[in-house]
């Protein structure tokens, strides 16, 4: 294999205009960008992408944040005034040679703007459009902001963990912005394919609140079709819906996370007749909530007495010789020494930053296992570049800079 092609990626030569900010739309045309795609990314000369000026832990590296850095490899920037006529007719000749546009406007706005997939389709007849919105196009939520704890919360999601009486919890990543942009790579995907074999374009439409509900999909379907609740009880399971011991333990040297196990046999292990009887008098699915709730809240305390006397290893082992799903919990300092990662990081030096470390590409290909990185623009890097090869000629490209439509 050619240096070239071990470089290149299985989407190359395709180009995708990039309209998104904030983390679901960038992580999706990211993870394109890794599969070979050449994306340009669109900011705002005076606003761009919001992560730029949103830090993690207040953490700037050579002036950047790392949401940035993070979010944004494998592309191009091109700094447009889209508020501008003359920055809205530069995005339509960028679009007659993309393949794909994605953005994620609240809706309406990019019909305000005239980029919506019914005026660029007009320009490109076959083009792949993906909207990722919070709520979708229609309801009382649609001008809310979408963003990921809100959509947890108002998703139901935030009540599937905790204690009776307890606050709500949620997950403290961005898990649903993660979702979501694996729905948007998908549709992008899906309406490449549907191109090559039709030449048809397509709108795609995704949403926030949609990612939320399918991560929930095995919990609501069931309260939606037997209208039966998980309870929450005074032990801090991880699921109230799973069944105990599902959840985290302290162990003599650390924690311990526990998944779904035959009571019965965890109770051989422990030695425990109190938990071996629970185990065989679990209440029937029609009883009351209250009565499934109390059952689960006596098998928590045995089991967190036998977990504080064995060392995690010890735990693992013992568990593991009879078949019961367990393993120890890290924390990110674990994480980085531990051979089981090795492959899943990478690293590449930016020209401000320095030495950038972050998750390796998630898809993999044996046509192309060593994918090229690139890393994160600076705003507007590309503008010229792409502006000029969109056919704009060095006269309207130095006009639109004099009159800071561009940078």
């Amino acid at each position: 294999m050619s240096e070239q092609e071990a470089s290149s990626g299985p989407l190359e030569g395709l180009r995708i205009v990039d309209l998104t900010l904030a983390m679901a739309g960038p992580l999706a045309t990211q993870r394109l960008g890794d599969m070979g795609c050449e994306i340009i990314k669109i900011e705002g000369p005076t606003r761009p992408d919001f992560t730029r000026a949103a830090p993690m832990n207040r953490i700037f590296i050579g002036g950047e944040t790392t949401p940035y850095l993070t979010l944004n490899r494998n592309k191009k920037s091109v700094a447009i005034d889209l508020k501008t006529a003359d920055g809205i007719a530069a995005i339509h000749r960028l679009v007659k040679s993309a393949d794909a546009v994605v953005q994620n406007f609240r809706p309406g706005v990019a019909a305000r703007l005239g980029i919506d997939f019914a005026s660029l389709q007009r320009i490109n007849p076959a083009l792949v459009y993906v909207s990722i919105s919070g709520y979708g196009d229609t309801g009382p939520m649609v001008e809310r902001p979408g963003q990921d704890l809100l959509v947890q919360a108002f998703s139901g999601l935030t009540w599937n963990a905790g204690q009776e009486g307890g606050a709500p919890h949620p997950s403290p990543v961005y898990m649903v912005d993660v979702m979501a942009s694996h729905l948007a790579t998908e549709g992008v995907l899906a309406g490449l394919l549907q191109k090559a074999r039709t030449g048809k374009g397509a709108e795609i439409k995704v949403s926030l609140l949609g990612a939320a509900l399918e991560v929930q999909i095995q919990e609501i379907s069931t309260y939606l079709t037997t209208g039966h609740t998980a309870p929450r009880g005074k032990q801090p399971y991880a699921s109230t819906w799973m069944e105990p011991p599902y959840g985290v333990y302290k162990a003599r040297d650390g924690w311990l996370a526990v998944a779904q196990s035959d009571l019965g046999v965890i109770a051989e292990i422990i030695a425990s007749p109190a938990l071996d009887a629970l185990a065989r008098s679990r209440p029937e699915v029609a009883g009351s909530n209250d009565t499934l709730a109390q059952w689960r809240d006596q098998i928590y305390p045995i089991l967190a007495d036998a977990m504080e006397k064995l060392t995690v290893g010890e735990a693992v082992a013992a568990f593991t010789d009879k078949g019961v799903w367990s393993g120890p919990v890290l924390d990110y300092q674990a994480i980085k020494g531990h051979p089981q990662f090795e492959g899943y990081f990478q690293s590449y030096e930016h020209k401000r930053a320095g030495k950038i470390t972050t998750t390796a590409p998630t898809v993999w290909f044996s046509t192309h296992p060593e994918p090229k990185i690139v890393g994160a623009p600076s705003l507007g890097e590309h503008t010229s570049e792409i502006l000029l090869g969109a056919g704009l000629s060095q006269e309207e490209l130095a006009s639109l800079r004099k009159r800071k439509v561009v940078a």
